[in-house]
């Protein structure tokens, strides 16, 4: 069994989300209506590609930006590199070319929502 517990408008969004990206819905979803934490629970135990697709939506349900599973997969790797990009002490032209070009895909991808 595993159990996770969000914030209860995180675990609203997460549950609202699932069915279209592929991950089955919480066997239980615990606590009062009015609470301020909700517990999923999914029994048997997510596979390691049910738990990916899980922190995905968390990640995507937690950020500020209404934008869709499919945009976040897309972008998801172009904040991955601007991250290891920005831990770079002398970054080269060539990546310096990468970084602005996945920073103009996440923007474009913000500003569409």
């Amino acid at each position: 069994m595993s159990s996770f517990d969000l914030p209860a408008p995180l675990a609203s969004a997460v549950v609202s989300m699932s069915p279209s990206v592929g991950l089955r819905q919480p066997t239980d979803n615990l606590g009062p209506p009015s609470a301020a934490t909700r517990t999923l629970v999914y029994t048997p135990d997510l596979t390691v590609a049910e738990q990916t697709i899980f922190d995905r939506l968390v990640n995507l349900s937690s950020s500020a930006v209404l934008i869709s599973p499919t945009e976040w997969q897309a972008i998801e790797s172009d904040i991955d590199g601007l991250i290891t990009y920005h831990n770079l002490a002398n970054p080269t032209l060539a990546q310096t070319v990468l970084a602005v070009k996945a920073q103009s895909r996440i923007l474009r991808a913000i500003l569409r929502s």
